[in-house]
This record gives C-alpha cells, structure tokens and sequence, in this order.
C-alpha cells in the first residue's frame, strides 16, 4: 500500500464505483433493503475485486505477473459464477478458454517477433537500420524517426504487431547511443497507439466510422488531423519522462549479449536488414488494401431489381409472426415505425420501390435478425452457418449485411435473388488472404531474419538453432502473461460491466461540445472496466449512435468517431494486452509501464480530444463532403 500508484488507482476505482446509481454512500442501506438493486452494482463490485487483486498481488506482493493474472481472473470469474448460479468448474473452463482464444491470437506472432528481434540484434541488421536512420534525422532526432514510423505502419497493421517490428530498432539505438531507451519504447508507442484507434482501414476506426455513418475517407482525413498533433504532444511527454525516469535497456532473456558487436563493414546492407520489418508490412497492408476495395463494392446490397415480388415483400411484413424470419427482420432496431409501416406497404412504382429497397438494406445492418426459434426449420447454408459462428461484435457492417441477406434469402428463396458476393477484387483479397495473415507474414520474416544471421556470422544450422530456442523461451514468458492478461479482461467482460456502463449513461442529454466529451468518457470507462480499445470504441460508437438518434449537431459525425477513439486509449494498465506488450518487449516493470505507458496513453487521449473540440468548431464539415 506503500507504492502511490496503487493507492492512486484503488482511489479512481472507488471513485468510479461511487459515481454509479445506487452505489453512493447514502445508497447503500436501500440496496441492502432492496435486493433487486443490489444486481445492478455485482459487476462494479466484481471490477473493483478485479482491480484490487492483479495490483494488489503484482505491485503488493510482487507476485509473477502471470501467476498474478490468472488467479484474479480466476476471482473475477468464480464471482461471476455465483451471481448467475453457474458451478465452479464451468467457470474455471471458462478462464481456460479465455486464455487460449488469447494465446491463439497473439502466440505465433509473439514467438516470431521474438526471433525477428533476437535475430536483427545478433546479425547487426538493426544496428545497419538505426546507422542509416541516423544519418538521416541525426542522433537527437532519432525518436522522432521512430514515431513516424510507428504512426504510418499502425495504420494498415496492429499496433502489437507494429511495435514487435521497431522494439529491435529501439534495443539497437540504445546500444549506439547508451541513453533515452524508455523515450525511444514510447515514441514507437505514440505514433502506434494514436493512429491504431483513429485512422481506418485499422479494423477499430473502421467500425466506429461505419456505427455512426462516416464516410470512410472523412474518417481518415479527419483522423490523422486529430492523430499529428496528438502524436507531437505525446513524444514531448516521452521525452519529459525519459528525463524524469531514465530507464536502462535490460536484456530480455533471450541471451542477447551472445555475439560480438559486428564492425560497419561487416554489418548485412540496407536493403537485407529492412527485409524483416517491411516484408510482413507490405503483406498485411497489400491484404488490408485488397479487402477495403473489396467491401467498397458492397455486393451484398440489395437492389431494386433483387426483390421478385415486392407485394409478397409487404405482405410477409405486415403479417409476419415475431417468432418468423420477417418478424426479426421488421422488429430490428436499425428500423423506426414509420420505416416498418412504409415496408409493408406495397411499392408501385420505381421510386417506392428504391425507397422500400434503400429501407431494407438499412434493415439488413441490423445485428438482432438472427434468432435460433426464428429459424427452426429454415435450411441454413454452409456461408451463413461460417458468419454466424464468427465475432458478431467485431462484425464489419459489409459482413454483417451479407449475413442478414444470406439468411433471408434462405428463409424466402423466391422473394430475393441470390446475390453473387465474389468479384475480381474479392477473388485477389481470398487469394492474399494467406499472405496478409499477421502469423504467417511474420513468420516468413522470422525466416528472412533467421537467414540474415545465419550468413552474416557464418553460422551452423545447429549454432542458429540454439540462438533461435534462447529467443523462444523469452517468447514465451511474454506469451503467458499477454495471454493471462487477455484471460482476466475477459471475465471483467463477462461480469456484464459493459451493460452497466450502458445503463449508467442511458438517457444522458448532451449536444454541441458535451456530446463529444460524452463520447470520449463513454469509451474511457470502457476501456478502464474491460481493457479492449476495439471494444471500447464498437460499444461506445453504438451508444452514441444511440444517444444522437435522429438529431445532429452542428459537426460533422466524423467528431464523434474521433471523440470516441481517443476514449479508448484512456486509462490502459493490467488488463490490456497492449500494457504487456509495452512492458515485457520493452524490458521493463510492472510499476515501470504504468508510470510511463499509462500516462502516456491518457496524454495521447485527453490531446486528440482536445484537438477533436478544436476542429469541430473550426473546420465542422458539416455534411457529407
């Protein structure tokens, strides 16, 4: 209880549990009276247990952060247990899961990066990189380089994978200069961060632009007006850090210190050192590409021309069961009821028709159309069976159209034509599929990397084989405790903190400025109670949708978007994988991380919405432009 960080956070986890309804002090008797009340705040409860647990043993007892994670995912979970009557062994099951859906995720491109960098350190390939980028920015401005590179790569790629790239640049800068390790982490850690939640194709940018009716091109313009100065504010704060904390490079496990340093001549070319960070950028990027132009051709829309009978369309909906296909479709929420009451009337002429069409494929985004009794009976093909089983909440609203129309077409054959989803575009897209994969990218540059070092040290394939095994046993201290931190934020998700979070801001007034603050403070709390960025903003975007209905402020839409993006980079710590990612790629500490990363972080986001309300008043782009 000694360290002020975890006095400071415990207080904000209190704070946070006294602002919601029905929990502050003058509350509590009434709760306890009233049990039905007291279910409403089990999930803060559980978050505030969750908290005080991972700090308490990691920073308290200084407990492995793995062994740390898992136990109190493991307290959050059981607690979930009794609140829903489930037994302990199913809850158990269900932090193993979580674990190894997180493993899944991120395993194979943590244990490759990890030979990426081992590899680039020993084969003097980073060194060759920071030489030439040195030369060219100067030694003073060496950080700078590495947050434009940091803020350009984030944009089609992850921001893990982004950052596992350029920590060997940052490792081999250190080296060279013997000062500002930490500022260097943290300027890669700026440029990633702020573009991975505000500028699209990211998968996070995408989806809130698509909730909240942003064009997409006003999104990434908007966004990276948003993200520049944000990013500039944010390596000013790296480099008063860095002052402040001065942090030297510690070794990562993985015997670094292996190899004599390699004299300039004898280091491997520009071009060759280049080849394990950039290959596995320009393969994702041109996958990235591939599927944008691809879902810009939005094939699943429907036409006027796909409806066969737009009477027997009218009739089905107006008579339609709530427990039919149709029933979903004319109770979804995407719709109002004067929508509903124009679908089931019968369209007689071009223009009705494009209405009634225009109103379905608005119909067709919604994501409560399916529904199991609705669809009893109804043959259900092999491509709606592989949508339904995927991520719903992470769901592109192109994927999301194409199931709903899939499943209508199954469930009425004759009424809508079967539309062709492949085209020339999707075709190359499936065909870079392989090639674009983050696992396997990364794996052909561990490859390159591994080849690099085995030739420029003349090297055994046995010597390489036992640098390549020290390199994996780092790996996989990293991977255990990622995964274990994706395993906690997911039973915190479990405890339905999300819901209470929706409830708490349900019914909130706010136009103008206080919209956007609105916004940002929706996806922070988000962010806080569950540790997903992506989450955050999908949930936060849909709640703001929400809020703003069928009004609209004085601003573009696209203001929202950015408001809620840089929400979801506030108050990151233990159960974000991105925390752990900064902390044990870095080299550094627990306590480390969230003195440095963590404020960080909230610069970034309390900046971009400072520079959100700016522009909203300056340059509003009202409109669709």
């Amino acid at each position: 209880m000694r360290n002020p960080i975890f006095v400071l956070i415990l207080f904000l986890a209190g704070t946070f549990l006294l602002a919601v309804p029905g929990f502050g002090a003058e509350d509590v008797a009434a709760a306890a009276a009233d049990s039905t009340g007291t279910t409403d705040l089990i999930p803060v409860l559980l978050l505030v247990v969750g908290i005080a647990s991972v700090l308490g043993m990691i920073i308290g007892l200084k407990l492995n952060a793995f062994l740390a994670l898992i136990i109190s995912a493991l307290v959050v979970s059981l607690g979930v247990g009794l609140v829903d009557g489930q037994d302990a062994g199913s809850r158990m099951n269900a932090v193993v899961n979580a674990f190894g859906n997180s493993a899944g995720g991120i395993g194979i491109v943590i244990a490759m990066a990890a030979i990426i960098g081992k590899c680039m350190l020993d084969s003097g390939a980073a060194d060759r990189v920071v030489r030439s980028a040195v030369k060219v920015t100067g030694e003073k401005k060496a950080s700078l380089g590495l947050m434009f590179s940091g803020f350009v790569l984030a944009i089609p790629v992850f921001f893990d994978t982004v950052f596992y790239l350029l920590v060997p640049l940052a490792r081999s800068l250190y080296r060279r200069t013997n000062r500002n390790y930490l500022r260097y982490l943290m300027a890669i850690a700026t440029g990633g961060a702020i573009t991975h939640t505000l500028v699209p194709p990211t998968p996070g940018p995408l989806l809130v632009s698509a909730i909240l009716g942003v064009d997409i091109g006003m999104m990434m313009l908007v966004g990276v007006m948003v993200a520049i100065p944000a990013a500039i504010v944010g390596l000013i704060f790296s480099i008063v850090i860095d002052k402040r904390m001065p942090i030297a490079m510690r070794s990562l496990g993985g015997g670094e210190e292996k190899h004599k340093a390699l004299m300039e001549h004898d280091l491997p070319s520009l071009w060759v050192s280049l080849l394990p960070v950039f290959l596995p950028v320009v393969l994702i990027g041109a996958g990235t590409l591939a599927t944008t132009l691809a879902d810009n051709e939005d094939r699943a829309r429907v036409e006027v021309a796909d409806i066969q009978d737009y009477d027997r369309l009218a009739t089905l909906i107006s008579d339609a069961p709530a427990d039919s296909p149709a029933g979903r479709l004319v109770a979804t929420k995407q719709l109002s009821d004067a929508d509903r009451e124009r679908l089931s009337t019968p369209a007689t002429d071009d223009q009705s028709k494009a209405e009634v069409t225009e109103l379905l494929n608005h119909a067709l985004l919604g994501d409560d159309l399916y529904d199991e009794t609705a669809y009893l009976g109804v043959p259900i093909s092999k491509i709606a069976k592989n949508l339904l089983s995927a991520d719903q909440l992470r769901m592109k609203p192109i994927d999301r159209r194409r199931m709903n129309r899939v499943l209508l077409e199954d469930a009425y054959p004759n009424l809508i034509a079967v539309h062709q989803w492949e085209s020339p575009a999707r075709n190359l897209a499936n065909r870079l599929a392989l090639w674009s994969n983050a696992n396997f990218a990364l794996l052909l540059a561990a490859i390159c990397a591994m080849l690099t070092l085995k030739f420029t040290r003349s090297l055994s394939w046995r010597a390489l084989g036992d640098d390549v095994e020290e390199s994996l046993m780092s790996g996989g201290v990293i991977i255990l405790i990622t995964a274990a931190g994706g395993a906690f934020g997911a039973m915190l998700q479990d405890t339905n903190i999300s819901t209470t979070i929706r409830e708490f801001f349900s019914g909130q007034d706010a136009s103008g400025i206080s919209l956007l603050v609105l916004g940002w403070a929706i996806a922070a709390v988000l962010k806080v109670a569950q540790g997903s960025s992506t989450v955050a903003m999908i949930i936060g975007a849909g709640m703001m949708s929400a809020i703003i209905g069928d009004s609209r402020p004085d601003y573009n839409l696209v203001y929202v978007a950015t408001a809620v993006g840089t929400g979801s980079l506030m108050g990151s710590w233990m159960n974000d994988s991105g925390f752990w990612v900064f902390t044990k790629m870095g080299g550094l500490t627990e306590s480390e991380s969230l003195k440095s990363w963590t404020p960080l972080l909230a610069v970034l986001s309390l900046t971009g919405l400072t520079m959100t309300i700016i522009f909203s008043q300056v340059f509003p782009f009202r409109g669709n432009l």
